[in-house]
């Protein structure tokens, strides 16, 4: 009796006067969250309430969701040292091991109500859906799009599409011992096929019509697809079983039968497994006019949040901007998440829309199934001291931070790595036309490993836009790779003007450290850009005003061009001021056609070859031996390693990639380049 008694004091949601503070506590064994918020939401006045929660497990039925009623601050807190688990999903178990070692199980569920999921998680690590390939892409060498139906005088881009995509019979050879080769309509729809689609910077998922492994087609259809004919597009095949074949892969029959081939090490009745229901944990919706606000969460970790695919499949998203995210907020402000972790996701870990003063803090975003956070039509949201990493893994298109038409934005002391595309975002406006984005700020973030050599045309920080007073300083961004074109560390995009970018390191990029596609007074000052593949700087577009200042920089090549696209240098208008440029192994380096003396006839009488005196730049280390050739001009030394977050060993610590991943990132760049600086040889 006097356990129970206990039991039931703690988990009671009860008032506590001590310093007029209202609290209301709650754990695993008592109440749930949601009757703990509508027990804060009935206490007398308009105090601050705080809702603590003990350390455990919760799993969610539906949203904690928070409406313009909400009216009194809130602060829901758990124990930094045994941080609440606040989940999406659900325990899988009962698990038996076939002959083979695999495991299997019945999800009743599945058969029962339909209720499907296309994520699964195991032991803390994202299991794999049944693919093919099981690493790498198929390339795609032919494309055909016909339109069967009449689009009703809608014009192109409506109506209903078939599209083929041929790729070599080699890739589906493994199809023909399933379903002894038989892909028609029926059989597909007992595996539930899917195509994703790497087109450029963009993905598409669609479900497959039909497949002919001797011919090597893939039929689907659905709207006109964007970047369909594209020399860069590949696919993989998912979601059906006969791609079951690798540790780490799983797949879920619609009988309801769920396989999963283990990893090396797990066992069926230790191992935590769980599915994702939801897709929203935190639902913070005001309106417009009448904005949420005072909401704080800290100590707390969201977990396991779904994306399941639309029977029309996708077309193809910049960013994947339509994904929502696990926390999401609309019309609100003054919201904090300090201490938090947002992990395991289906979609971005925070999404903002219409929202200020908002502020993420001291969090972890990781293994996520879009991006980090995605800031829209918002000002005054702060990201600072946070980590985002491992995002893009159900839609490689998504973004550590993606600022669409905000202002007054800062996304300061972050780890942002691990992505299958850029690393911020900012703008949102393609051309010189009306932008609501000005003075955001871009500092002393780490950015680096992104791309993977999956898509094309990202960058470190990407700029779209006029935006007044946006300023990108004291970054450190490296290992930048692309499949093709476009993997570059400062990329001002289109109508990107009014940008300064100052004192960033940027090195290891594939096609460059810094490229202006087209924009106008743009300030590129006191840099150091080393070690591209392609080039070190890249100027695409000619136009008839002065594109950007380029001003006081160190260019450090292996070998590699200095320039690209010759036409822009000769003849487009740019102000060149005192940069120094430097080729390891050429003391005559070529920009792009031009001798040093016309270079400077043309551009900047105060450029210098000469070698900046780096103490081992090869291995990482930028920091100056001599500052002799900097003075001359007029360079400033700025302390890089303030990049990346702040606080304690531990905290830096998870900051950082794990070394296998590490060493899989460099397999990546070394099999896909004939030639590659010498930095990717490093020990």
């Amino acid at each position: 009796m006097k356990r129970i008694l206990s039991v039931l004091l703690f988990s009671a949601l009860c008032l506590m006067p001590a310093n007029g503070q209202q609290r209301v506590y709650v754990s695993p064994s008592g109440s749930s969250i949601g009757n703990a918020l509508e027990k804060a939401r009935n206490l007398p006045g308009k105090d601050t309430v705080y809702i603590h929660i003990a350390p455990g497990t919760y799993f969610l039925d539906e949203p904690i969701t928070l409406t313009c009623a909400d009216e009194r601050p809130m602060v829901f807190e758990g124990d930094p040292d045994g941080m609440p688990v606040i989940s999406g999903g659900y325990r899988i178990s009962g698990w038996e091991v076939t002959p083979e070692g695999w495991w299997k199980t019945h999800v009743p569920e599945v058969a029962k109500y339909g209720q499907v999921f296309q994520q699964l998680f195991v032991n803390g690590e994202r299991a794999t859906l049944a693919r093919t390939p099981d690493k790498g892409l198929f390339d795609v060498i032919g494309q055909v799009e016909q339109t069967p139906v009449e689009t009703g005088g809608r014009g192109e881009g409506y109506g209903y599409y078939i599209q083929r995509y041929s790729t070599d019979p080699e890739n589906l050879a493994g199809l023909k011992s399933v379903n002894d080769g038989n892909w028609s309509a029926s059989n597909l729809k007992e595996n539930d096929m899917r195509i994703l689609l790497f087109q450029a910077w963009d993905n598409t998922y669609k479900n497959v019509d039909y497949v002919d492994p001797d011919s090597g087609f893939v039929y689907i259809h659905g709207p006109k697809l964007h970047n369909m004919y594209s020399r860069h597009n590949r696919f993989l095949l998912e979601n059906y079983k006969g791609g079951l074949n690798a540790p780490g892969e799983w797949f879920l029959e619609r009988s309801g039968t769920l396989t999963y081939i283990p990893r090396e090490g797990e066992d069926p009745a230790t191992a935590e497994v769980f599915a994702p229901g939801l897709k929203n944990l935190i639902v913070i919706k005001g309106e417009e006019g009448k904005k949420v606000s005072g909401k704080f969460f800290r100590n707390l970790s969201f977990r396991h949040t779904a994306y399941i695919l639309p029977n029309s499949g996708t077309t193809p998203y910049q960013a994947a901007s339509h994904l929502d995210g696990t926390v999401n907020i609309d019309y609100a402000e003054g919201i904090v998440l300090e201490n938090c972790e947002i992990k395991h996701t289906g979609n971005y870990a925070l999404a903002c829309n219409h929202v200020s003063d908002c502020r993420v803090e001291h969090s972890l975003l990781y293994d996520l199934g879009g991006g980090g956070a995605k800031i829209d039509n918002s000002q005054g949201v702060q990201v600072v001291n946070s980590i985002i990493r491992k995002g893009g893994q159900v839609f490689p298109s998504g973004v550590g931070v993606l600022i669409r038409e905000s202002s007054r934005t800062k996304i300061l002391h972050n780890e942002i790595c691990d992505l299958g595309y850029t690393g911020v975002s900012v703008g949102w406006v393609w051309g010189y036309g009306k932008s609501l984005s000005f003075e955001n700020e871009i500092g002393w973030n780490h950015i680096h490993h992104l791309g993977w050599g999956n898509l094309d045309d990202m960058g470190g920080v990407y700029t779209l836009g006029i935006q007044p007073g946006t300023t990108v300083h004291d970054n450190v961004i490296h290992d930048v790779y692309s499949h093709d074109y476009g993997g570059w560390g400062l990329y001002t995009d289109e109508g990107s003007s009014q940008i300064v970018m100052e004192n960033n390191l940027v090195y290891a990029c594939k096609c460059g450290g810094f490229h202006q596609h087209y924009g106008e007074d743009n300030i590129i000052r006191n840099n150091i850009l080393a070690w591209g593949t392609w080039q070190l700087l890249q100027w695409s577009r000619i136009e008839d005003h002065r594109s950007f200042t380029f001003e006081r920089n160190i260019v450090l090549s292996d070998g590699f061009p200095l320039l690209g696209r010759q036409d822009t240098w000769e003849k487009g208008r740019a102000d060149f001021v005192s940069n120094c440029f430097w080729d390891i192994t050429d003391k005559d380096p070529d920009f792009d056609g031009l001798s040093l003396q016309e270079f400077r006839k043309l551009r900047d009488p105060k450029t210098i070859v000469a070698d900046p005196l780096f103490k081992d730049p090869l291995h990482g280390d930028f920091t100056f031996k001599s500052l002799k050739t900097a003075r001359k001009i007029g360079f400033k030394p700025f302390d890089y390693s303030k990049a990346g977050v702040m606080g304690d060993s531990a905290w830096k610590e998870k900051a950082k990639m794990k070394p296998g991943e590490l060493e899989e990132f460099v397999r990546v760049v070394l099999e896909s380049e004939s030639a590659h600086p010498r930095y990717y040889d490093q020990d």
